[in-house]
């Protein structure tokens, strides 16, 4: 994409722009747009070594960040405790999960094409723009980084020494780079990024990124073969790296089944389905070539109509494991409401809002919106449909909708917020930093997980956890349900809960360099008491949150002791300590038989 729009000519369903001269200036700051000169002949060598010994410079300020590429190097920037494990993810039903079987839900931001960021002196170098979107001392917890790969800025790398060659472009006819340069590209721009991606510790997309040309259709012989060799040299670049997943095609556009190609029409359109299964036959084959050469990869698959018909998804998926699916969407009124259009699907198939958000002064109706209004409305469907993975576009002052503003004369960026989108992306990927991230692996460098993991206690607000200690373990995580609550020193904890019924509550030993162990988890019933024994719902007559009247007496007779003998070996009490532990040990016994009956 470029660094702003002219935005001729175009039907509401295009969405974001940023052209290459000029800019819009937010108007806190005097509104207006402003020529922004160009720079050529960035070399591959910067972005190198930037992540290396190299250029690169950064103000470690609350909200800025400078663009001089020749100033303090990548490894002179102390990048702390920061991310998440970032293990491979599998798909099940409508969701990916870890290899432990948690809900993992990625959130994050778009940023700029690699080699972009280094074709202009003016901007900064993409590892400082990953390093500050994933920078907790400025509040910033992405946990996904989607990066795209403009066709018009691969073609402008010199295949044999990965400079660049001019000034940038978005988009090029289809055939019109080679895969020499696709390589060259790789080896100076892409494997850069998204080996930092790793370092910091979050995930990232890898997105064949065309989205401008309406009369390139999906469906043409050039693009068909182009979008293959991307893949496969793309695909087996990354096929090792557990933290990478693929997007297939960003925005494909047409054709329409039915007539008019580029006028406005809707997913739910008598020829909307016919689009999709024409989009689905031509897109097989680029998926089928990812999974040749990249078996685990998550692949994500776009739509017809710049990615705005996720709709049928569901109704028609693609052939293949591990498959999500994208969705598009900014302030268009005719994508309304956003549960129709994409919640529904993401009930049954993974979804990947890989694009959205909304700035506040733009010739294009379709990105123009206010928090009050938009924000709000893409945080309560979020939250609504919490499975649905998003990546807001875009953490950039230039593509719009922008996050940041643009410092001519120092070059730094300055989170937007008031009516912008910058600060309202920050905080809610703050407020979900902990939520739905998966665990370690497990592997040969983590510690051992806890032997036994006991409910003391339970009440329809509280849990009381007891596990055996480890010796390697310097703390434990907390989890419930698969997301994380907390962390302890102690082998024993309270913890709030704000359901009643069955959950999963689980503990793992972390060591001192960070390492996890899997898992020991066990189902608990918080606040409706325990399941009935032969026919019989046990009550606590005595208000003390044991167990003790097993034959709806009232009150403890030997008839209850009985009943407790005889069961006491059965899962409905043995997995259910928090109500029959009259001895206080975390576990039931033929002891806690003897207690009660002593206390007749």
């Amino acid at each position: 994409m470029t660094d702003t729009d002219p935005h001729e000519d175009r039907p509401e369903y295009r969405r974001s722009i940023q052209g290459t001269t000029y800019r819009t200036r937010p108007a806190e700051r005097g509104g207006g747009s402003e020529y922004v000169p160009d720079a050529a002949d960035r070399s591959r060598r910067a972005f190198l070594a930037a992540i290396g010994a190299g250029a690169g410079a950064l103000a470690l300020g609350t909200g800025t960040v400078a663009a001089d590429h020749d100033e303090i190097p990548r490894d002179s920037v102390e990048l702390g405790d920061r991310g998440i494990p970032t293990p491979w993810l599998h798909r099940e039903g409508n969701e990916l999960r870890d290899p432990e079987g948690n809900r993992v839900v990625l959130r994050g931001v778009n940023v700029t094409d690699p080699a972009r960021a280094e074709s202009l002196l003016w901007r900064s170098p993409l590892w400082q723009n990953i390093e500050h979107a994933t920078d907790p001392d400025r509040d910033w917890y992405s946990r996904v980084i989607r990066i795209p790969v403009q066709t018009g800025d691969v073609a402008n790398v010199d295949p044999d020494d990965g400079s660049i060659l001019g000034s940038p472009t978005d988009e090029v006819d289809p055939g019109e780079f080679t895969k020499a340069q696709l390589e060259a590209y790789i080896e100076g721009y892409l494997r850069p990024a998204v080996d930092f991606c790793a370092d910091v510790g979050v995930y990232c997309i890898v997105d064949y990124h065309r989205h401008d040309d309406q009369s390139v259709e999906y469906t043409d012989p050039d693009l068909y073969e182009e979008v293959t060799m991307f893949w496969e040299t793309v695909a087996p670049e990354f096929a090792e790296d557990s933290h990478v997943l693929y997007e297939v095609y960003n925005e494909p556009i047409g054709p329409y089944a039915g007539e008019g190609q580029n006028e406005d029409h809707d997913v739910f359109d008598p020829e909307g389905e016919e689009t999709w299964l024409l989009w689905r036959e031509t897109a097989q084959p680029w998926v089928d070539t990812i999974r040749e050469h990249a078996p685990d990869n998550v692949i994500i698959v776009g739509s017809p109509r710049w990615s705005q018909w996720t709709y049928w998804a569901p109704e028609h998926e693609f052939e293949g494991e591990n498959l999500a699916y994208a969705a598009h969407v900014y302030t268009h009124e005719n994508l309304r409401p956003l549960a129709e259009y994409f919640g529904d699907p993401a009930e049954e198939v993974p979804v990947f809002l890989s694009e959205f958000g909304w700035t506040t002064d733009f010739n294009a109706d379709f990105l123009v919106g206010t928090p009050e209004e938009h924000g709000q409305e893409f945080y309560d469907f979020l939250e609504e449909y919490d499975s649905i993975h998003w990546q807001a576009w875009c953490f950039d002052p230039f593509w719009q909708p922008i996050m940041f503003d643009f410092d001519d004369s120092t070059h730094e960026w300055e989170l937007l917020g008031g009516d912008y989108q910058g600060e309202f992306f920050r905080d809610y990927l703050a407020e979900k930093r902990d939520d739905d991230i998966p665990l370690a692996s497990g592997g040969s460098d983590s510690p051992p997980a806890p032997a036994e993991l006991s409910v003391t206690r339970s009440s329809e607000t509280t849990l009381e956890l007891a596990w055996t200690a480890v010796d390697a373990a310097s703390s434990y995580g907390l989890y419930v349900e698969g997301d994380f609550e907390a962390e302890t020193d102690a082998t024993e904890t309270e913890i709030t809960v704000d359901s009643t019924g069955e959950l999963e509550v689980g503990v793992t030993a972390i060591d001192a360099d960070g390492n996890e162990s899997t898992p020991v988890t066990r189902t608990v019933s918080a606040g409706d008491g325990p399941p009935a024994i032969d026919g019989t719902q046990p009550a606590d007559t005595t208000g003390d949150g044991l167990y003790n009247d097993f034959t709806s007496s009232g009150s403890t007779t030997t008839t209850d002791v009985t009943v407790f003998f005889e069961h006491v070996d059965d899962p409905a009490i043995t997995e259910y300590p928090q109500y029959y532990d009259f001895t206080g040990n975390g576990r039931v016994t033929v002891t806690d038989v003897v207690e009660l009956f002593d206390s007749l």
